[in-house]
């Protein structure tokens, strides 16, 4: 079988009705699962009990713009801290994951003389569905 190298991937945001595609520079969503061992007198049993997911975004900041991400972020942090955001993760191969997150408060600044970046870590609060198109 050939190697595929899949290069392009693509973050969509939904924020009280408004798409938002981030200026991303790197994206990582990690599913991690909490499986139980049972011992049995057959042996080893296995059950999957729960999954979390971690979405990782690093971005330019956009502070100030107009349809600003850093500010629709903020915003619906501090005025509905429990409500999920929708999230769209695609590659250019044809796979996307869609989930909800919970909304955190981005942060602000960077080093001279570099672009403002924006370093993200949100909890999923809904399982990433794939979808292969």
């Amino acid at each position: 079988m050939p190697t595929t190298i899949i290069t392009g991937r693509d973050v969509s945001f939904t924020i009280a009705g408004a798409s938002y595609n981030a200026q991303a520079t790197s994206a990582v969503l990690t599913v991690d699962s909490t499986i139980n061992t049972y011992q049995t007198l057959s042996g080893k049993a296995y059950a999957t009990t729960d999954t979390q997911g971690t979405f990782a975004v690093e971005m330019l900041a956009d502070w100030g713009a107009a349809s600003s991400l850093c500010e629709s972020l903020w915003t619906a942090a501090t005025s509905a801290p429990n409500t999920g955001l929708s999230v769209i993760f695609g590659a250019d191969s044809g796979a996307s994951f869609a989930f909800d997150v919970q909304p955190i408060q981005p942060s602000a600044g960077g080093t001279a003389p570099d672009a403002q970046t924006v370093s993200l870590s949100f909890t999923c609060v809904t399982t990433p569905v794939l979808t292969i198109s």
